[in-house]
């Protein structure tokens, strides 16, 4: 789902369509669809000029339109992008953004995009429940004590809670992204250059490379940050063949009653892709793991 539209639509919008927006927005927290009378109410503007903006905004593709009893109206994901990136650019976090995805996941897209000093950053779409909904919010922490939980809210509870992470864990010195800004369902952080693990055919040194992953999921316990569903996909190799641990709007406190077991999971995730697609050795791999697992008083399985 590109934010191309987006990107496209904030060339004219006014601030008068901004406010309608962030109506429409907030009036979704109690209503499947927003009646025109109560997008007028919360953003203070006369309901007939509200009508027409808002059916301006519908053929922009930022807000779907209802026809019923009544019209009214909800945001879409195009709508929800561009609520995030007026604020952004609004701030001088953001003045450029590519529309072309740098990556995609069943659950966020990641682009490059530039800040006002030049500096490169990547900017994180969270879809969080968008398109799978009632399974996120079984699964998810962040969303599990939610009664009502519309798809926005969802995917900004995700780049809430991942912004929070990375802040603690850039702070205790953890090889993660620099976070830089977050707004509703984005997230800005310091571009890193690197690759996938799970892409690459071969590394230099494998099992030095798993020590040295391992030994970052052990500091970021440390800082009171279990990652939660820690694989070879969310593993960057940076030059120098560095890990860069990423992906982490499911973490859970080292406090948590669970972070042993999830520690412990993540850690022979790890552990296992090594052994199956570089061959390190399963022992090795293993021992690699019980230190880290020792070290922080980790249950036994």
């Amino acid at each position: 789902m590109s934010v191309r539209f987006a990107v496209e639509a904030l060339k004219v919008l006014r601030l008068d369509d901004y406010r309608l927006l962030v109506a429409v927005e907030r009036g979704m927290i109690n209503h499947e669809y927003v009646d025109v009378e109560l997008v007028a109410s919360i953003s203070g503007l006369d309901a007939d000029y509200a009508a027409e903006r808002l059916k301006r905004l519908n053929g922009l593709g930022l807000v779907q339109r209802y026809r019923g009893p009544f019209t009214g109206y909800i945001l879409t994901t195009r709508g929800y992008d561009a609520l995030a990136l007026y604020v952004l650019v609004k701030r001088g976090t953001l003045s450029e953004l590519s529309t072309s995805p740098q990556g995609e996941g069943k659950e966020s897209e990641v682009y490059l995009g530039k800040t006002p000093g030049g500096r490169v950053v990547a900017v994180k779409f969270h879809r969080a429940g968008r398109t799978s909904f009632r399974k996120t919010k079984r699964v998810r922490g962040y969303a599990a004590d939610k009664r009502h939980v519309s798809w926005l809210y969802q995917a900004r509870l995700a780049a809430k809670s991942e912004f929070e992470a990375l802040r603690i864990l850039w702070k205790g010195g953890v090889s993660v992204p620099e976070p830089v800004d977050w707004n509703r369902h984005v997230v800005v952080a310091g571009y890193v250059e690197g690759v996938e693990l799970y892409t690459l055919p071969e590394l230099g040194d494998p099992e030095g490379f798993l020590a040295a992953a391992v030994g970052e999921v052990g500091k970021a316990y440390e800082a009171g940050v279990v990652h939660g569903d820690l694989s070879e996909y969310n593993v960057l190799v940076a030059e120098g063949e560095k890990p860069v641990l990423i992906d982490w709007p499911q973490w859970v406190p080292s406090s948590h009653p669970s972070a042993g077991f999830y520690l412990r999971r993540d850690l022979e995730r790890l552990a296992s892709f090594f052994s199956r697609k570089y061959g390190v050795p399963a022992e090795r791999a293993k021992r690699l793991v019980e230190s880290v697992l020792a070290k922080h008083g980790a249950p036994a399985p």
